[in-house]
């Protein structure tokens, strides 16, 4: 019987997930130079991971079933990564908004990032695990980038505004790094989690 291999899959959540960091970027005034804020946030580059290579993938007898639930949930899970590509293409973008670009940046942020940011949280959520240890690392998943998407409705709210607040920044920092800790927790244990089966 053929089985995936799927190393890739902890490399390409890592990639996938990783939050919006803080980094020093301003917002201007149209009319001044002056900046009106110090921070605003920045996306990861995205980076490319070739699909992983579907092999015979032989695994001891007592790990069949483990590694089969990897399977059935890799499978499940990478349905759903075009979405948050997407919004994190956006917020790429969007490393530095200027008054010039701002409206452009709260446009594409409530017309593509946050909906298909949303549409990845929607299909994290239907994805169902087939065992209790797959739920439980899951469930860090579903609450960090619950967090992550409140960061970015933080960050349109931001930009929405020719004087942006920088109070509301702030606060998408702190969801954003709160998201991260959850998401690393996550790629952490589903890395151990594949450990057996990828040697």
């Amino acid at each position: 019987m053929k089985k995936q291999s799927l190393r890739v899959i902890v490399m390409l959540m890592v990639f996938t997930l990783i939050p919006v960091f803080y980094s020093s970027a301003t917002i201007h005034a149209a009319t001044t130079n002056k900046p009106l804020s110090n921070q605003s946030p920045s996306a990861p580059e995205p980076i490319d991971i070739e699909e992983d290579t579907y092999s015979d993938h032989e695994v001891a007898p007592e790990l069949q079933q483990a590694f089969d639930d990897y399977v059935d949930y890799y499978s499940q899970y990478k349905e759903w990564v075009p979405y948050e590509t997407k919004a994190v293409s956006i917020l790429n973008k969007y490393k530095k908004v200027l008054a010039s670009t701002r409206k452009q940046a709260y446009s594409e942020m409530t017309n593509i990032a946050i909906p298909n940011y949303k549409k990845f949280l929607s299909g994290m959520k239907q994805l169902k695990p087939n065992n209790n240890d797959l739920s439980t690392i899951h469930s860090k998943l579903i609450k960090g980038t619950t967090l992550q998407l409140e960061g970015m409705v933080l960050f349109q709210k931001y930009v929405s505004k020719l004087n942006p607040d920088p109070t509301i920044i702030k606060k998408a920092n702190f969801k954003f790094t709160q998201g991260q800790l959850l998401i690393s927790e996550f790629n952490e244990e589903i890395a151990l989690y594949n450990a057996p089966f990828s040697q």
